[in-house]
């Protein structure tokens, strides 16, 4: 595209860009058309969507992350195991995982932005339900699964109405700009739980309080998102999807850093608390600096997988992934665990992301445009299945030996499986070349 090695540098510079670009851009009607036939995608909806996808994100996060510090006190109070703790996670993620799948079918049919407003207030009940209705660790379980079903259609809507949205050459940069809203949940998630829980006593009212902004972006997305027509093409049945050789070798390195991803997540705060002698707040605000260096480090290998392809980050961040896990385990000392997470802020799961949708995205939109939801529904799908078998299995681990050091030292090795997967896949982005 002409003009494009004189984009601007600097993270402001690159987000102008990115608006800039919008403005010129039109959609392709092989892919998705807005209600406006014919339209340019003007730049004020773009800068709109792009907001609020991460605004959606920072509340998915948030409701979803308030959770972790809270187990070990959730545990105290029904008496439960290792395992039994897991599960609440593993509950939530069973019903995220078919949420997936099942709001991509159903997108097909309906619309992207209607299965996004249905599931998100879903999503909304169930938080709600975590300070009404867990009165038990039944009631607990199936709770967890209810705002586990809303939220799972979250990735697949926002990410599938983005692609169809912003232009290729600005796909990264817009894909780490959404995906900024799961490093702030993740803070404001961590953050909030200790505090709350201390000045109320009770672990459930984190949750009433963040029902509210959980309703609030419903209406948001109702409001705001311009419904997406999809091409009138012959859908790409589900099982072709799954017997692409590329897509299968991504769907599963997806898995491989979202398993590392999930065992640090739910299991971090309760063993900076019963291994490291960490209080509860402390726990939260230890994981949360993830999201200090999370926030940059996505967008700027957002933007720069924009300009010399995808395919060498993604090589580049999986063995240092690995390194961090296995770093978790081994530090001891205060600044050392928070030197260790910030470390993998850098190059975990939230700075993989928009890169990994970005790779996903440039493949689909130039083999099979018409397909691309339920691609995405696809990658999110399998991705998360390593939330529903990671937390238990690590559960299981500590059950076994008393630590939760093994669980991290496996999730290492799950992020190096996850290297050799990613060899496979020829690159994409603006050179889109094979390495």
């Amino acid at each position: 595209m002409a003009g494009y090695a004189g984009l601007s540098a600097d993270p402001g510079g690159r987000l102008r860009d990115f608006i800039v670009m919008g403005e010129s851009m039109q959609r392709s009607v092989d892919v998705a058309v807005p209600l406006g036939v014919g339209e340019r995608t003007d730049r004020a909806y773009i800068v709109r969507l792009v907001a609020l996808f991460c605004a959606g994100w920072a509340v998915v996060y948030a409701d979803r992350t308030v959770l972790y510090p809270l187990l070990s006190v959730i545990a105290r109070e029904f008496g439960l195991s290792g395992v039994q703790t897991g599960l609440i996670t593993g509950a939530y993620f069973t019903l995220y995982v078919s949420a997936q799948l099942a709001s991509g079918l159903l997108a097909e049919r309906f619309g992207l932005k209607r299965m996004l407003v249905l599931f998100s207030l879903v999503s909304a009940v169930g938080v709600a339900g975590f300070g009404f209705a867990a009165v038990n660790y039944l009631a607990l379980l199936a709770v967890a699964g209810l705002h586990g079903a809303g939220a799972g259609a979250y990735y697949t809507m926002a990410y599938s109405i983005t692609i169809h949205t912003v232009p290729n050459s600005f796909r990264g940069i817009a894909s780490g700009v959404v995906n900024g809203g799961m490093s702030l949940g993740l803070a404001a998630g961590l953050a909030l739980a200790g505090p709350f829980y201390q000045a109320t006593g009770s672990w459930r009212v984190p949750f009433l309080i963040l029902a509210v902004p959980t309703f609030l972006v419903t209406a948001l997305y109702q409001g705001t998102i311009r419904e997406v027509r999809l091409s009138a093409r012959r859908s790409v049945p589900l099982m072709t999807m799954v017997r692409d050789p590329t897509l299968l070798r991504m769907n599963l390195a997806a898995f491989c850093v979202l398993y590392g991803w999930w065992v640090l997540l739910s299991w971090g705060p309760v063993f900076f608390q019963t291994e490291r002698g960490v209080s509860l707040t402390m726990s939260g605000m230890y994981t949360l600096v993830i999201a200090i260096t999370a926030i940059p480090s996505g967008l700027v290998l957002g933007r720069l997988s924009d300009r010399i392809g995808r395919k060498r980050i993604i090589l580049g961040l999986f063995p240092l992934m690995a390194l961090t896990l296995i770093a978790v385990a081994q530090v001891y000392s205060r600044t050392g665990m928070i030197v260790t997470l910030m470390a993998y802020g850098l190059v975990g799961k939230l700075a993989w992301d928009p890169v990994g949708i970005a790779w996903l995205g440039d493949y689909m939109s130039r083999t099979r445009p018409e397909a691309v939801g339920a691609a995405v529904a696809l990658f999110s799908f399998t991705s998360v299945l390593s939330a529903v078998v990671g937390p238990p299995l690590t559960g299981w681990i500590k059950d076994l030996t008393g630590s939760l050091a093994g669980g991290f030292y496996l999730a290492a090795a799950v992020a190096l499986v996850g290297f050799l997967l990613s060899l496979g896949p020829a690159d994409s982005g603006r050179r889109g070349t094979s390495l």
